[in-house]
Protein backbone atom coordinates (compact mmCIF):
# COMPACT_ATOMS: atom_id res chain seq x y z
CA UNK A 1 0.00 0.00 0.00
CA UNK A 2 1.30 3.55 -0.57
CA UNK A 3 1.54 5.47 2.61
CA UNK A 4 0.11 8.51 1.56
CA UNK A 5 -3.08 6.03 0.46
CA UNK A 6 -2.63 4.84 4.09
CA UNK A 7 -2.07 8.13 5.75
CA UNK A 8 -5.31 9.31 3.86
CA UNK A 9 -7.39 6.33 4.98
CA UNK A 10 -6.71 6.87 9.11
CA UNK A 11 -7.18 10.65 8.71
CA UNK A 12 -10.55 9.66 7.45
CA UNK A 13 -11.40 7.16 10.04
CA UNK A 14 -9.69 9.13 12.63
CA UNK A 15 -11.95 12.11 11.60
CA UNK A 16 -14.96 9.93 11.33
CA UNK A 17 -14.41 8.56 14.98
CA UNK A 18 -13.92 12.41 16.53
CA UNK A 19 -17.34 13.25 15.10
CA UNK A 20 -18.89 10.49 16.79
CA UNK A 21 -17.15 11.45 20.10
CA UNK A 22 -17.99 15.10 19.26
CA UNK A 23 -21.93 13.51 18.95
CA UNK A 24 -21.57 12.33 22.47
CA UNK A 25 -19.54 15.02 23.89
CA UNK A 26 -16.22 13.61 24.31
CA UNK A 27 -13.74 15.96 25.33
CA UNK A 28 -11.21 16.68 22.20
CA UNK A 29 -13.12 14.02 20.30
CA UNK A 30 -10.78 14.45 17.16
CA UNK A 31 -7.30 14.46 19.18
CA UNK A 32 -8.58 11.27 20.96
CA UNK A 33 -10.27 9.92 17.91
CA UNK A 34 -6.59 10.40 16.33
CA UNK A 35 -4.74 8.88 18.67
CA UNK A 36 -7.13 5.51 18.88
CA UNK A 37 -7.08 5.35 15.07
CA UNK A 38 -3.47 5.45 15.38
CA UNK A 39 -3.36 3.43 17.99
CA UNK A 40 -5.66 0.51 15.88
CA UNK A 41 -3.87 0.86 13.06
CA UNK A 42 -0.30 -0.17 14.63
CA UNK A 43 -2.24 -3.52 15.89
CA UNK A 44 -4.05 -4.45 13.36
CA UNK A 45 -2.01 -3.06 10.26
CA UNK A 46 1.28 -2.83 11.76
CA UNK A 47 2.92 -4.69 8.63
CA UNK A 48 2.04 -1.60 5.97
CA UNK A 49 4.54 0.81 8.17
CA UNK A 50 1.73 3.75 7.76
CA UNK A 51 3.28 6.61 10.30
CA UNK A 52 2.13 10.33 10.23
CA UNK A 53 4.68 13.51 9.11
CA UNK A 54 5.88 15.32 11.94
CA UNK A 55 5.56 18.24 9.74
CA UNK A 56 1.99 18.09 9.74
CA UNK A 57 1.66 17.54 13.28
CA UNK A 58 3.95 20.78 13.46
CA UNK A 59 1.63 23.00 11.30
CA UNK A 60 -1.10 21.90 13.50
CA UNK A 61 0.31 23.30 16.43
CA UNK A 62 0.35 26.29 14.71
CA UNK A 63 -3.19 25.96 14.82
CA UNK A 64 -4.06 25.10 18.29
CA UNK A 65 -1.54 27.73 19.69
CA UNK A 66 -3.79 30.47 17.92
CA UNK A 67 -6.98 28.69 19.16
CA UNK A 68 -6.00 28.43 22.84
CA UNK A 69 -4.15 32.04 22.79
CA UNK A 70 -7.01 33.42 21.36
CA UNK A 71 -8.98 32.88 24.16
CA UNK A 72 -6.85 35.71 26.28
CA UNK A 73 -8.16 39.10 25.89
CA UNK A 74 -8.59 42.18 28.13
CA UNK A 75 -11.05 40.80 30.62
CA UNK A 76 -8.29 37.97 31.26
CA UNK A 77 -5.59 40.40 31.59
CA UNK A 78 -7.89 42.62 33.40
CA UNK A 79 -8.12 39.11 35.85
CA UNK A 80 -4.93 38.27 36.36
CA UNK A 81 -4.12 41.89 36.98
CA UNK A 82 -6.30 41.73 40.22
CA UNK A 83 -6.16 38.32 41.05
CA UNK A 84 -2.10 37.12 40.29
CA UNK A 85 -1.98 35.66 44.04
CA UNK A 86 -4.70 33.46 43.41
CA UNK A 87 -4.05 32.44 39.79
CA UNK A 88 -0.39 31.84 40.87
CA UNK A 89 -1.24 30.01 44.08
CA UNK A 90 -3.41 27.88 42.63
CA UNK A 91 -1.60 27.00 39.92
CA UNK A 92 1.42 26.42 42.56
CA UNK A 93 -0.67 24.33 44.65
CA UNK A 94 -2.30 22.23 41.30
CA UNK A 95 0.91 21.31 39.88
CA UNK A 96 2.87 20.51 43.46
CA UNK A 97 -0.18 18.35 44.37
CA UNK A 98 0.47 16.54 40.69
CA UNK A 99 3.94 16.15 40.84
CA UNK A 100 3.47 14.89 44.74
CA UNK A 101 1.01 12.15 43.55
CA UNK A 102 2.97 11.23 40.71
CA UNK A 103 6.54 10.31 42.64
CA UNK A 104 4.03 8.54 44.69
CA UNK A 105 2.77 6.36 41.86
CA UNK A 106 6.24 5.88 40.46
CA UNK A 107 7.92 4.83 43.59
CA UNK A 108 4.61 1.63 43.92
CA UNK A 109 4.74 0.76 40.59
CA UNK A 110 8.91 0.88 39.59
CA UNK A 111 8.34 2.81 36.17
CA UNK A 112 10.03 5.89 35.38
CA UNK A 113 9.66 8.82 37.55
CA UNK A 114 10.26 11.03 34.99
CA UNK A 115 7.61 9.78 32.69
CA UNK A 116 5.12 9.62 35.76
CA UNK A 117 5.94 13.32 36.44
CA UNK A 118 5.04 14.29 33.22
CA UNK A 119 2.43 12.07 32.47
CA UNK A 120 0.28 14.09 35.44
CA UNK A 121 0.79 17.68 34.42
CA UNK A 122 -2.17 19.21 35.19
CA UNK A 123 -4.15 19.96 31.91
CA UNK A 124 -0.64 19.35 29.89
CA UNK A 125 -1.68 16.33 27.18
CA UNK A 126 0.04 17.96 24.21
CA UNK A 127 2.92 19.21 25.56
CA UNK A 128 3.57 15.96 27.94
CA UNK A 129 3.71 14.56 24.07
CA UNK A 130 5.72 16.79 22.78
CA UNK A 131 8.27 16.44 25.46
CA UNK A 132 8.15 12.35 25.19
CA UNK A 133 9.05 13.35 21.62
CA UNK A 134 12.10 15.32 22.13
CA UNK A 135 13.42 13.31 25.37
CA UNK A 136 13.68 9.53 24.42
CA UNK A 137 14.54 8.44 28.06
CA UNK A 138 10.63 9.90 28.67
CA UNK A 139 8.43 6.26 28.29
CA UNK A 140 5.46 7.42 25.99
CA UNK A 141 3.21 4.94 26.94
CA UNK A 142 3.25 5.44 30.72
CA UNK A 143 2.60 9.38 29.78
CA UNK A 144 -0.01 8.41 27.48
CA UNK A 145 -2.18 6.24 29.66
CA UNK A 146 -2.02 8.65 32.58
CA UNK A 147 -2.63 11.88 30.90
CA UNK A 148 -5.97 10.24 29.17
CA UNK A 149 -7.06 8.72 32.26
CA UNK A 150 -6.61 12.42 34.31
CA UNK A 151 -8.21 14.11 31.56
CA UNK A 152 -11.19 11.72 31.24
CA UNK A 153 -11.29 11.86 34.94
CA UNK A 154 -11.34 15.71 35.32
CA UNK A 155 -13.42 16.70 32.34
CA UNK A 156 -16.01 13.85 32.92
CA UNK A 157 -16.60 14.05 36.53
CA UNK A 158 -16.65 17.98 37.35
CA UNK A 159 -19.52 18.74 35.96
CA UNK A 160 -21.14 15.59 37.52
CA UNK A 161 -19.68 17.08 40.99
CA UNK A 162 -20.70 20.70 40.71
CA UNK A 163 -24.15 19.57 39.52
CA UNK A 164 -24.68 17.62 42.23
CA UNK A 165 -22.85 18.79 44.94
CA UNK A 166 -22.52 22.19 44.43
CA UNK A 167 -26.09 22.36 43.45
CA UNK A 168 -25.08 24.28 39.94
CA UNK A 169 -27.81 25.00 37.83
CA UNK A 170 -27.40 24.12 33.65
CA UNK A 171 -29.10 27.62 32.27
CA UNK A 172 -27.40 26.78 28.70
CA UNK A 173 -26.42 24.15 26.22
CA UNK A 174 -23.11 25.25 26.30
CA UNK A 175 -22.05 23.45 22.56
CA UNK A 176 -19.91 25.87 21.43
CA UNK A 177 -17.70 28.83 22.33
CA UNK A 178 -19.17 32.08 21.56
CA UNK A 179 -17.13 33.95 18.78
CA UNK A 180 -16.24 37.25 20.12
CA UNK A 181 -15.45 39.10 16.99
CA UNK A 182 -12.83 41.38 15.99
CA UNK A 183 -9.50 40.63 13.38
CA UNK A 184 -9.94 37.86 11.22
CA UNK A 185 -9.25 34.33 12.08
CA UNK A 186 -6.18 33.90 9.35
CA UNK A 187 -4.62 36.98 10.89
CA UNK A 188 -3.54 33.08 12.61
CA UNK A 189 -0.35 32.77 10.00
CA UNK A 190 1.20 35.70 10.44
CA UNK A 191 1.04 35.29 14.47
CA UNK A 192 1.82 31.73 14.64
CA UNK A 193 4.11 31.74 12.20
CA UNK A 194 6.35 34.52 14.20
CA UNK A 195 5.63 32.99 17.52
CA UNK A 196 7.12 30.37 16.63
CA UNK A 197 10.17 31.37 14.92
CA UNK A 198 10.58 33.63 17.98
CA UNK A 199 9.83 31.21 20.01
CA UNK A 200 12.74 28.80 18.41
CA UNK A 201 15.33 31.50 18.54
CA UNK A 202 14.55 31.78 22.26
CA UNK A 203 14.69 28.39 22.95
CA UNK A 204 11.09 27.99 24.29
CA UNK A 205 9.97 24.39 25.15
CA UNK A 206 7.57 23.15 22.65
CA UNK A 207 8.41 26.69 20.63
CA UNK A 208 5.31 25.46 17.66
CA UNK A 209 2.84 25.23 20.57
CA UNK A 210 3.55 27.94 23.21
CA UNK A 211 5.19 30.73 20.52
CA UNK A 212 1.48 31.01 18.95
CA UNK A 213 -0.17 31.09 22.21
CA UNK A 214 1.92 33.70 23.45
CA UNK A 215 1.64 35.81 20.37
CA UNK A 216 -1.59 35.74 20.12
CA UNK A 217 -2.51 36.27 23.18
CA UNK A 218 -0.42 39.81 23.52
CA UNK A 219 -2.11 40.44 20.00
CA UNK A 220 -5.26 40.14 21.84
CA UNK A 221 -4.62 42.05 24.74
CA UNK A 222 -2.95 44.80 22.80
CA UNK A 223 -4.28 45.61 19.49
CA UNK A 224 -8.09 43.65 20.09
CA UNK A 225 -9.85 40.57 20.20
CA UNK A 226 -9.37 37.87 17.06
CA UNK A 227 -11.76 35.45 15.43
CA UNK A 228 -11.66 31.71 16.99
CA UNK A 229 -10.20 29.38 14.35
CA UNK A 230 -13.28 27.61 12.80
CA UNK A 231 -13.94 24.32 13.13
CA UNK A 232 -13.16 22.55 9.86
CA UNK A 233 -9.63 24.08 9.94
CA UNK A 234 -8.98 23.25 14.07
CA UNK A 235 -10.75 19.66 13.27
CA UNK A 236 -8.21 19.05 11.31
CA UNK A 237 -5.16 20.65 13.22
CA UNK A 238 -6.38 18.26 16.46
CA UNK A 239 -6.50 15.13 14.29
CA UNK A 240 -3.00 15.80 12.93
CA UNK A 241 -1.79 16.13 16.46
CA UNK A 242 -3.56 12.83 17.79
CA UNK A 243 -2.63 10.75 14.85
CA UNK A 244 1.13 11.96 15.30
CA UNK A 245 1.02 11.13 19.61
CA UNK A 246 -1.16 7.83 18.67
CA UNK A 247 1.72 6.70 16.53
CA UNK A 248 4.43 7.55 19.86
CA UNK A 249 2.48 4.38 21.55
CA UNK A 250 2.81 0.68 21.92
CA UNK A 251 -0.22 -1.31 22.81
CA UNK A 252 1.92 -3.73 23.46
CA UNK A 253 3.66 -2.08 26.41
CA UNK A 254 0.51 -0.22 28.10
CA UNK A 255 -0.80 -3.61 28.26
CA UNK A 256 1.65 -4.43 30.74
CA UNK A 257 1.49 -1.04 32.95
CA UNK A 258 -2.24 -1.97 34.32
CA UNK A 259 -0.94 -0.69 37.70
CA UNK A 260 -0.39 2.51 36.87
CA UNK A 261 -4.01 2.64 35.57
CA UNK A 262 -5.50 2.24 38.82
CA UNK A 263 -3.45 4.49 40.93
CA UNK A 264 -3.96 7.50 38.33
CA UNK A 265 -7.74 7.01 38.95
CA UNK A 266 -7.07 7.07 43.03
CA UNK A 267 -4.49 10.24 42.18
CA UNK A 268 -7.31 11.96 39.77
CA UNK A 269 -9.58 11.79 42.65
CA UNK A 270 -7.43 13.16 45.23
CA UNK A 271 -6.47 15.97 42.69
CA UNK A 272 -10.26 17.01 42.51
CA UNK A 273 -10.76 17.29 46.53
CA UNK A 274 -7.59 18.99 46.53
CA UNK A 275 -8.58 21.71 43.80
CA UNK A 276 -12.22 21.70 45.73
CA UNK A 277 -10.58 22.75 48.88
CA UNK A 278 -8.35 25.31 46.87
CA UNK A 279 -11.47 26.86 44.97
CA UNK A 280 -13.47 27.28 48.40
CA UNK A 281 -10.74 28.56 49.44
CA UNK A 282 -9.67 31.54 46.86
CA UNK A 283 -13.87 31.94 46.27
CA UNK A 284 -13.95 33.22 49.60
CA UNK A 285 -11.29 35.75 48.99
CA UNK A 286 -12.07 37.07 45.99
CA UNK A 287 -16.03 36.92 45.95
CA UNK A 288 -16.56 34.77 43.06
CA UNK A 289 -18.38 31.06 43.36
CA UNK A 290 -17.16 28.13 44.58
CA UNK A 291 -18.63 26.63 41.09
CA UNK A 292 -16.91 29.24 39.29
CA UNK A 293 -13.73 28.63 41.73
CA UNK A 294 -13.90 24.83 40.87
CA UNK A 295 -13.94 25.21 37.16
CA UNK A 296 -11.11 27.16 37.00
CA UNK A 297 -8.89 25.40 39.38
CA UNK A 298 -9.98 21.91 38.31
CA UNK A 299 -6.78 20.30 36.07
CA UNK A 300 -8.68 19.81 33.24
CA UNK A 301 -9.13 21.09 29.31
CA UNK A 302 -9.69 25.22 28.76
CA UNK A 303 -12.61 24.64 26.56
CA UNK A 304 -14.27 21.73 28.90
CA UNK A 305 -13.83 23.78 31.78
CA UNK A 306 -15.40 26.99 30.24
CA UNK A 307 -18.09 25.33 28.46
CA UNK A 308 -19.22 24.09 31.85
CA UNK A 309 -19.51 27.28 33.25
CA UNK A 310 -21.31 29.14 30.30
CA UNK A 311 -24.04 25.99 30.53
CA UNK A 312 -24.10 26.97 34.20
CA UNK A 313 -23.98 30.51 33.92
CA UNK A 314 -20.58 31.19 35.74
CA UNK A 315 -17.98 33.83 35.03
CA UNK A 316 -15.97 32.42 32.13
CA UNK A 317 -13.56 34.88 32.00
CA UNK A 318 -12.14 33.95 36.14
CA UNK A 319 -12.17 29.75 34.59
CA UNK A 320 -10.37 31.18 31.81
CA UNK A 321 -7.96 33.53 33.21
CA UNK A 322 -7.00 30.51 35.46
CA UNK A 323 -6.78 27.84 32.90
CA UNK A 324 -4.66 29.78 30.65
CA UNK A 325 -2.20 31.28 33.65
CA UNK A 326 -1.54 27.68 34.38
CA UNK A 327 -1.24 26.33 30.62
CA UNK A 328 1.18 28.95 29.75
CA UNK A 329 2.77 28.61 33.00
CA UNK A 330 3.16 24.68 32.17
CA UNK A 331 4.29 25.39 29.47
CA UNK A 332 7.27 28.12 29.74
CA UNK A 333 8.49 27.11 32.86
CA UNK A 334 7.82 23.31 34.38
CA UNK A 335 9.33 21.79 31.22
CA UNK A 336 12.64 23.75 31.83
CA UNK A 337 12.13 22.79 35.73
CA UNK A 338 11.30 19.38 35.40
CA UNK A 339 14.69 18.76 32.83
CA UNK A 340 17.02 20.70 35.29
CA UNK A 341 16.06 18.31 37.85
CA UNK A 342 16.14 15.28 36.59
CA UNK A 343 19.54 15.73 34.73
CA UNK A 344 20.94 16.49 38.64
CA UNK A 345 19.28 13.83 39.61
CA UNK A 346 21.02 11.45 36.97
CA UNK A 347 24.24 13.38 37.48
CA UNK A 348 24.42 12.23 40.97
CA UNK A 349 23.00 9.22 40.44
Amino acid sequence: MNIWVGRAIIFVIAGSLGAVLAKFHIPIPFVLGGMITAMCSKVFFGRFGIDWPKKLREIALLVAGYGIGSNFDITAWNNLLSQTVGILGSTFISIAACLFLAVIIAKITKEDMQSCCIGFLPGGMTVAMLMCDDDDSIEPNVVMVMQIIRLFAVVMFVPFLVVYLLDAQVTSTGITMTNKGGFHWLIFVPLSIMGAFIGEKIHLPTPRLLGPVIATAIFSVSCGNVQAVPAYVMAPAQLSIGLFMGMLMDPVKISKIKSVFVLTVIASAIILEVSYITAAWFAGWYGFTAITGFLAMAPGGIAEMALAGMSMGEDVSIILSYQLIRLIIMNAVLPYFLVWCFQRIKKQA
